[in-house]
């Protein structure tokens, strides 16, 4: 019996129980390139092996969870009934499989299940031997900068468990309590010394021989102990800042008959100097529409994080994007914005600096991505030519920020056509160009570019393609996929994406644009042979992956998800 407790301290034994949800995952990335997890996991059908190192199929990437304390995670489906009721501008998001449980059950939770308490879960014997403890990502994952802190501070954490005995587990087999060890040690005790009552030596002490806790967590209380408690900011806060941020749009004016003005103004505290100005070729990422329904990634004509300018052309073939913004969204409304910290471009800065010679080829609203470029270069009097092809004049927006006597503007209603060919000049030298050449515009306009700049033997650090959309919709000639971990064959039929498919099939493979330029999709083949399409993989890339939006495999290929 622990000697700091009461008869009256012991626990309620917590009643038999089915298994609600039971889920595996990859790691994959959860925001942009700069933060991967495994927290996405997809509910499993049918039975599912449960080894020493927890379920077949699922992984965690950071290595210490790799651990056989950390086998099996657990959370309480009642908790997200509390998490809508606090948070109810983000209720959508929580839903069973939200915090990357494994298991998930109604009546089990940190305040009567224990440390060490066996439970037999189908043909398996587990034991509890922690409370999860909340990291930076749940920030990521719900969009909520202080998520990680209220997870900690409300005690729903979930629990992990090590596997005493493997054995086959599927969603509805019952999960009983066998055996207590600790009957006065739940996890809201831990909790307590955990978060809260963290020096108290007589309850670390007590902790440190507790049977059943996990290694870790022995550890981290012996080193309390010695040195006092650990500082916390970095798990819950991470060192990579909180990507989502909420922005209202403050005005929305007509430039053309197509293209609009939208002005966005930060929500939050103001943004830190590091992240404040942009990079070259800016572009922010936003998510917007029914239940942020829609991701899209726009040039920033001007300003800073605190404060933005976007041109949006209202698009004919819109996938729901442009419209949303042109014929919904009012000022007043709010968006979540992220910086775009990465480019399709590949800059080589002393060439493109010293170069002799600039020339952008830009069409429609593709003259936004490229009018920080254009500004940069006028004011150090380098030598440069914009060439502007639009509908009709009227069509022509952002004409006003484009120095005239460097711009040549190409009507279609007037008959004027902008031929490629006719403008890019040259090389000199091959070994050293002496020519960089922008473009952004229509898909046609850029595979236009691409092929006259190849085939005159332009250097990729010296054509700079910049796109957020286009016309390519990942459909074509059928194919099969392989999926390698399970030998699973997939078909993949005309009319559908190899994305389509693949989600379809239970795998959560990201996406954004649709259109292979952002490279949220990309997949891993090992086989196969690949019709690559999209601009967001270099060639080295594409040796081992694919945009899984829009190429397509010929045959039958192999990927892994």
């Amino acid at each position: 019996m622990d000697p700091y407790a009461s008869e009256s301290d012991l626990v309620p034994w917590p009643p038999k129980e089915k298994v609600l949800s039971l889920r595996t995952g990859k790691v994959r990335p959860l925001t942009g390139d700069k933060i991967t997890s495994a927290i996405n996991k997809q509910p499993r059908q049918g039975k599912v092996y449960l080894t020493k190192l927890g379920f077949s199929g699922d992984e965690r990437q950071f290595v210490p969870h790799q651990s056989p304390d950390n086998a099996v995670h657990q959370y309480a489906s009642s908790h997200y009934e509390r998490w809508r009721s606090d948070l109810p501008d983000r209720e959508t998001k929580f839903v069973v499989g939200a915090f990357g449980e494994n298991i998930s059950t109604r009546h089990l939770s940190e305040n009567n299940v224990c440390v060490g308490d066996k439970f037999r879960l189908g043909d398996a014997v587990v034991q509890v031997t922690m409370t999860r403890q909340p990291c930076f990502k749940l920030n990521h994952r719900f969009e909520h900068k202080k998520m990680s802190s209220l997870v900690q501070a409300t005690g729903r954490t979930g629990w992990l468990y090590r596997v005493l005995q493997e054995g086959w587990v599927e969603e509805g087999d019952e999960i009983e309590l066998i055996e207590r060890i600790n009957p006065t040690w739940p996890l809201s005790r831990l909790q307590h010394f955990l978060y809260t009552d963290r020096n108290n030596t007589e309850a670390l002490t007590q902790l440190t021989t507790l049977p059943g806790l996990s290694s870790e967590f022995v550890r981290l209380f012996e080193k309390r102990l010695e040195r006092g408690a650990e500082d916390m900011s970095g798990r819950l806060q991470g060192d990579v800042a909180m990507p989502w941020s909420s922005y209202t749009l403050v005005e929305k004016t007509r430039l053309t008959p197509r293209v609009q003005k939208f002005i966005f103004a930060l929500d939050d505290e103001p943004v830190g100097a590091e992240e404040l100005h942009f990079g070259r070729v800016p572009h922010v990422r936003i998510k917007f529409g029914p239940e942020s329904k829609f991701t899209r990634a726009y040039s920033v004509v001007s300003g800073d994080m605190n404060r933005f300018e976007l041109g949006i052309a209202r698009d004919d073939n819109s996938r729901g994007g442009s419209l949303y913004l042109h014929d919904t969204l009012s000022v007043g409304d709010k968006v979540k914005v992220v910086k775009g910290h990465t480019s399709n471009i590949k800059w080589d800065t002393d060439h493109t600096l010293h170069a002799k010679k600039h020339v952008f080829v830009l069409g429609g609203i593709g003259v936004t991505a490229f009018l920080g470029e254009i500004r940069k270069l006028l004011e150090q009097c380098v030598q440069f030519e914009v060439h502007y092809a639009v509908r009709s004049l009227a069509d022509a927006a952002y004409l006003d920020q484009l120095p005239s006597a460097h711009t040549t503007v190409y009507a279609k209603s007037e008959g004027q056509r902008l031929r490629v060919a006719s403008i890019i000049p040259s090389l000199e030298n091959n070994a050293d160009p002496n020519v960089v050449v922008y473009c952004c515009g229509p898909t046609g306009l850029i595979e236009e570019t691409r092929s006259i700049t190849t085939a005159l033997g332009y250097p990729r650090s010296h054509v700079h393609f910049e796109e957020f959309g286009g016309a390519a919709t990942g459909t074509g000639d059928p194919f099969e996929v392989e999926i390698e971990a399970t030998g699973k064959v997939l078909q993949v039929p005309q009319e559908k994406s190899l994305l389509q498919v693949l989600n379809e099939a239970g795998f959560d493979i990201d996406s954004s644009c649709l259109a292979g330029n952002c490279g949220a999709c990309m997949v891993e083949y090992c086989k196969g042979e690949v019709v690559h399409q999209g601009v967001a993989l270099d060639d080295e890339q594409k040796s081992s992956s694919m945009l899984s939006c829009v190429s397509r495999g010929k045959g039958r290929i192999t990927v892994k998800c």
